[in-house]
C-alpha cells in the first residue's frame, strides 16, 4: 500500500478534502511507516542515478515538490544539499520543519506550506521530485499543472523524477483488500485498504479506514487517475520534458517491465 491522497475535482464535497483525510487520520504514522521502508532505496537511487554527486553538493538544489513529512527533503538536507519542499497540508509540515528544527537543518531545508499545482521554489533547481505517489489525485487538466510545474521548477536540462503505481501491475494482480499494521507494538494502528476500480472513469478509488489501538476508527476515501506508462510520458513532454528513462524500482534500478513494483520516470527538462 503506498500513499493514499484523495482527489481534488469534483465528486469531492470540499474543496480542502486533504484537511479531513490528513488530519483527521494517524497519517503521520503511516508516513513513517510507509516511507521508512523504501526510503534508503531512494536516497541510493538518487545519488547513483540522478547526478547527486556529494563532492559538489553545495552547489546542487532539490525540489520535493510534495514532500509530506520530508522523509527524502530531511537526508538529503542533512548530506548538505539545498532543499526545497513544500506540502499542501499543515500538519505535514509543522511536523517537518520540527524534525528539521530536531536536527539543525534550518540553513540547508526550506518548507513551505503551498500547492503543487501553483508553487514554484524561489529559484530554478537541479533536481525535481514526486515521489511516493503524490500525483494523481485530481482531475487531468489539475494533474498536468503539477507536471508543469515541476517543469518550471527546473533548470535547463535539469532531472524531474516521477515515482508513481505500476498500473500495469496493480490491474492484473488487482487486490480489492489490504490489510496491514503500522506503529508501535505498544499502541498498533490497523489500516485496511477497500478498492474498487471505475473503468469508466479511468480511476482507482479506495476507501481507508484506520482503527487505533484504542479502539477509535476513522475512515476517508481517495481516488487516483489510473495512468498508463504511455499517457504518462505523454503528458511529461506536452508540459516540455524530454530524455525519458523508465525504471521499474528504487531497489534495483532495474529497466521497467509489465510487472516491475513501480513505475518511475526520469525525466529532463
Amino acid at each position: 500500500m503506498k500513499n493514499p491522497k484523495a482527489n481534488s475535482d469534483a465528486s469531492n464535497s470540499s474543496d480542502k478534502w486533504w484537511l479531513s483525510f490528513y488530519q483527521d487520520t494517524p497519517f503521520i504514522t503511516y508516513l513513517d511507516t510507509t516511507h521508512g521502508e523504501d526510503q534508503e532505496d531512494i536516497l541510493n537511487f538518487l545519488y547513483n542515478h540522478c547526478l547527486l554527486d556529494r563532492g559538489k553538493k553545495q552547489s546542487i538544489s532539490i525540489f520535493d515538490q510534495c514532500c509530506g513529512i520530508a522523509s527524502i527533503s530531511l537526508p538529503l538536507a542533512k548530506e548538505g544539499f539545498k532543499v526545497y519542499g513544500a506540502d499542501i497540508c499543515p500538519q505535514f509540515i509543522q511536523e517537518a520543519e520540527r524534525r528539521a528544527e530536531k536536527l539543525k537543518l534550518k540553513d540547508n531545508l526550506s518548507l513551505q506550506l503551498a500547492d503543487a499545482t501553483v508553487y514554484l521554489p524561489p529559484e530554478k533547481v537541479d533536481l525535481t521530485l514526486n515521489l511516493y505517489t503524490s500525483f494523481g489525485y485530481a482531475d487531468h487538466q489539475t494533474n498536468l499543472k503539477m507536471l508543469e510545474k515541476a517543469h518550471q521548477s527546473l533548470k535547463s536540462e535539469g532531472i524531474f523524477l516521477l515515482d508513481f503505481p505500476n498500473f500495469h501491475l496493480v490491474l492484473s494482480h488487482f487486490r480489492k483488500h489490504i490489510v496491514r499494521e503500522i506503529g508501535p507494538s505498544d499502541a498498533p494502528i490497523t489500516v485496511i485498504r477497500e478498492a474498487q476500480l471505475s473503468p469508466l472513469e479511468g480511476r482507482l478509488k479506495q476507501t481507508w479506514t484506520f482503527i487505533e489501538s484504542d479502539g477509535k476508527r476513522t475512515r476517508q476515501e481517495s481516488s487516483l487517475a489510473i495512468y498508463l506508462p504511455d499517457r504518462l510520458l505523454a503528458m511529461l513532454k506536452e508540459v516540455g520534458f524530454k530524455e525519458f528513462t523508465v525504471f521499474g524500482d528504487f531497489k534495483t534500478a532495474a529497466a521497467y517491465q509489465t510487472d516491475s513494483p513501480r513505475l518511475i520516470i526520469q525525466a529532463r527538462a
